[in-house]
């Protein structure tokens, strides 16, 4: 049986399976992997931190939904209204995380040295959407259920219902898995972003923008 629910704090584990691996997926590595820069141990359990980290930030465990198989954590997603503090209010809580972890000047400065060149060249411009849906993904032995789709419908009644009017997601050009469920959940392609940066750096042209329209 099938189960939509609100995600807590003991699925923060879980849920930083489903950061790293939506960040990740069709390439071998991805955004957070540049941030983090960790194997993959450290960068779960730097993203564990992050799902229960002040301030609550668009990947603290609240802004997650979660979908259970017979009472197994199997999918999950994040949505979230961008006038709540969005990147800002992440970047608080991430450096409360890597000081948790004993992060040297150094490290920090590495990091940011590594995730610089995408932000500052290949990330689209704002579209004013007031709902973003981010970090989808499903456990292997659950895929082609049907789970993100039943996730994206909920996510964004519940954006209708908090009265939003435009909702946003990302992923990288050529992740034609998620954008097929993105598109039949009807969101429609707005506008890609190709960045030499993203190409050098993860192997991929940039990133495509889909929204789709709530009032309608």
């Amino acid at each position: 049986m099938d189960y939509i629910r609100r995600a807590n704090l003991d699925d923060a584990e879980f849920l930083a399976w489903v950061t790293l691996t939506a960040s990740r997926a069709h390439l071998r590595r991805g955004l957070w992997d540049l941030i983090i820069g960790a194997d993959e141990a450290g960068c779960l359990d730097y993203l564990t931190r992050l799902a229960v980290a002040e301030p609550r930030s668009l990947y603290h465990h609240s802004s997650y939904i979660v979908a259970e198989v017979d009472g197994e954590r199997a999918a999950a997603l994040c949505g979230f209204d961008p006038r709540d503090g969005g990147w800002a209010i992440a970047g608080e809580a991430m450096s409360n995380v890597q000081r948790d972890l004993g992060w040297t000047e150094a490290e920090s400065r590495a990091s940011y040295q590594r995730i610089a060149p995408v932000w500052a060249a290949c990330m689209p411009p704002d579209a004013g959407a007031d709902f973003i849906v981010e970090s989808v993904a499903t456990r292997p032995e659950y895929r082609r259920r049907g789970l993100a789709d039943i996730l994206l419908d909920v996510i964004t009644r519940d954006a209708i219902r908090r009265g939003c009017s435009l909702a946003q997601i990302t992923t990288y050009i050529g992740n034609d898995a998620a954008l097929s469920a993105y598109k039949k959940a009807d969101f429609r392609v707005l506008d890609e972003k190709r960045c030499t940066e993203v190409q050098k750096i993860l192997g991929v042209p940039g990133f495509v923008r889909l929204t789709r329209d709530l009032e309608n």
